[in-house]
C-alpha cells in the first residue's frame, strides 16, 4: 500500500490510446452497439429493455465521439492531457470525453455546423412529446447510462419501451446521416 506522506510523481509519458483518433472503429463500435440494442428492444422482454437501452446509449455516444473526431477532435480525458508526451500537443478543448450526450453533442456542435441540435426528430410516438429536437432526444438517453447500468432506484427514466427503439433510430438517423464526413471510409 502506497504511503500517503510520499509524494507520487506524475509521468509525463502518456501516450494516446491508438484508437482515440480513430473514426472508423469508433464508428464500427457504434454499430455493434446499435444493432445489438435493436435486437434487445424487439424481443418485447421486460427484463431486456434495461441493457437496450444502455446499449442505445452506448451507440449514441460511440456516434458522437466518431463524428467529434471526423470534427479534428480526439478522443481523450482532457484531464490528462497534460501528462501526454512532449511531442503530443493536446488542447483540452480538443478532446471528446464523458457520457453525457447532451454534452458531447453540445460540443460536437460548436464545431461542425451540420449537427444542427435544435432540429425537429421525426418518429412515432405514443408518451414522448411532441416536437422533440435532437438535444431532447439525446437527453432521454442520458440517464439510460446514469440510472439503467446498476441496480438503483431510478430518477430520471420513465417508462421504456419500442418507443425509445423508435427515438434511437432517428437519432442514430441523424448522426450516421448527417453529413458528416466519416461515410468516406468503408
Amino acid at each position: 500500500m502506497p504511503n500517503p506522506s510520499i509524494p507520487v510523481r506524475q509521468s509525463a509519458d502518456m501516450k494516446l490510446d491508438r484508437y482515440a483518433r480513430d473514426a472508423r472503429e469508433w464508428r464500427n463500435g457504434a454499430a455493434i452497439n446499435y444493432a445489438a440494442s435493436k435486437v434487445l428492444f424487439a424481443t418485447d422482454d421486460p427484463f431486456m429493455l434495461f441493457p437496450a437501452a444502455t446499449l442505445g446509449h452506448h451507440a449514441l455516444e460511440m456516434y458522437l465521439k466518431c463524428a467529434s473526431i471526423v470534427s479534428g477532435m480526439t478522443v481523450f480525458n482532457p484531464a490528462d492531457s497534460d501528462k501526454l508526451d512532449a511531442g503530443i500537443v493536446l488542447k483540452r478543448e480538443d478532446c471528446a470525453w464523458g457520457h453525457d450526450l447532451v454534452k458531447l453533442a453540445k460540443q460536437l456542435a460548436e464545431r461542425n455546423a451540420n449537427l444542427d441540435l435544435t432540429a425537429t426528430l421525426d418518429f412515432p410516438r405514443l408518451v414522448i412529446k411532441e416536437p422533440l429536437t435532437i438535444q431532447e432526444g439525446l437527453a432521454i438517453f442520458v440517464p439510460f447510462f446514469t440510472e439503467l447500468r446498476y441496480p438503483q432506484e431510478s430518477k430520471e427514466c420513465d417508462g421504456l419501451g419500442k418507443e425509445h427503439l423508435w427515438l434511437l433510430d432517428a437519432l442514430v438517423c441523424e448522426l450516421r446521416h448527417a453529413r458528416f464526413k466519416w461515410n468516406q471510409f468503408p
